[in-house]
């Protein structure tokens, strides 16, 4: 991946995320399936750190609690979007993506929201997290749409998105404490 950060700037992140009530727990073992690093449910966000660099964990978490604050407060535009993950191998028309991608890069905002609490972040952690944002998104439509899937996969995205011009910017709404507002049960696949 080339970007990576040190221990202690993940471990902060997981800090701020467990103040705002999320769970956070660590498999050793090998994920099943296409390739992720992280799932959850509820409040619980299981890791699996062994296979993957700090800084795409420290993306995991931002990412993941972005998508629990969402089902906080679901929306239709949402449920559509997760509704096109399971209609796997067909082609998604160009309103499907927008729909999918609005929805992604709200849960992106929201977790640039919750890396905020760190206080200042530097250019170059703030550039990778946009990146790898990116690099998701064309994965997860490229999945959907019946690529392959996997780490090979992800990581040929990962090798061609550049650093974009324009960054996420941090969600202007607060964030939620998920054990006053629980994330309403969708169930959610993870690629």
């Amino acid at each position: 991946m080339g970007y990576e950060i040190d221990q202690g700037a993940f471990d902060r992140l997981v800090a701020v995320a467990e103040r705002w009530g999320v769970q956070i727990t660590y498999d050793w073992n090998k994920p099943e399936g296409a390739r992720f690093i992280g799932t959850f449910t509820g409040r619980g966000i299981t890791l699996f750190p062994k296979y993957d660099s700090r800084f795409a964990l420290f993306f995991t978490v931002a990412h993941l609690y972005g998508h629990m604050v969402q089902l906080t407060r679901t929306t239709d535009g949402m449920r559509r979007s997760i509704g096109f993950v399971y209609r796997r191998g067909t082609t998604l028309a160009e309103g499907e993506v927008q729909c999918i991608y609005d929805y992604e890069v709200e849960a992106a905002a929201i977790g640039r929201r919750l890396i905020a609490e760190l206080g200042e972040v530097e250019r170059a952690l703030d550039a990778h997290y946009s990146r790898m944002f990116l690099a998701d998104f064309h994965y997860l439509i490229d999945t959907i749409e019946g690529g392959r899937g996997g780490p090979e996969s992800f990581e040929r995205f990962l090798r061609r998105e550049p650093v974009p011009w324009r960054l996420i910017q941090p969600d202007p709404r607060p964030l939620v404490d998920l054990r006053i507002s629980p994330p309403e049960e969708i169930p959610i696949t993870v690629l």
